[in-house]
């Protein structure tokens, strides 16, 4: 009877976790892009003090970010086929917030987060590799022996695309190394 009783209180723990469970890792802050559907959301709830103190901290969720399916499986940055493919921010919505994105309403970084001007398909590992990272920090990340290292063929593209973009919504580059851009000259 014992026995009974534990293999029902096991079935009812596991239950739920099989039910619940999708693809998708999840980064520091407990998010993730469920590779499954496609969308951007975190398992991790913060109390209602830390919410208050994470106010001046980026939070993706005010950008609003409605996630798509890409139409192709060649990933922009290393133009190889895709194992799965992410939509990527060239400008990434944390490099926003920090240029200059935290002073926004929530409109305006909901209208930034869904400009497909600043979307490019790109392979999962490539865009978790890229993360938030400036240019240069891309760059290295491609290069830095640790592990994955890949060649980014569309680097003067990218680089054009996110000065654009940074320019198009008054972003500063202040958080920019421009010597970057004598790589495309």
């Amino acid at each position: 009877m014992i026995n009974l009783i534990r293999i029902l209180i096991s079935i009812s723990v596991l239950i739920p976790l099989i039910l619940n469970a999708h693809s998708g890792g999840l980064n520091k802050s407990g998010c993730h892009n469920n590779t499954k559907t496609g969308d951007y959301h975190c398992h991790r709830k913060q109390s209602s003090s830390s919410q208050t103190k994470a106010s001046s901290k980026f939070i993706r969720s005010e950008f609003g970010y409605k996630s798509y399916k890409a139409n192709t499986s060649i990933g922009f940055y290393t133009q190889e086929v895709c194992e799965t493919v992410h939509i990527d921010h060239v400008v990434s919505l944390k490099d926003a917030y920090v240029s200059g994105a935290k002073n926004w309403p929530n409109s305006l970084k909901r209208q930034f987060a869904n400009d497909k001007e600043n979307h490019r398909p790109t392979c999962s590992r490539i865009n978790m590799s890229k993360s938030s990272g400036t240019p240069s920090e891309f760059l290295r990340r491609s290069k830095d022996g640790k592990g994955l290292d890949y060649e980014i063929d569309t680097f003067c593209s990218y680089i054009s695309i996110y000065f654009h973009i940074k320019q198009k919504y008054h972003l500063s580059t202040a958080n920019n190394q421009l010597e970057i851009l004598s790589l495309c000259n």
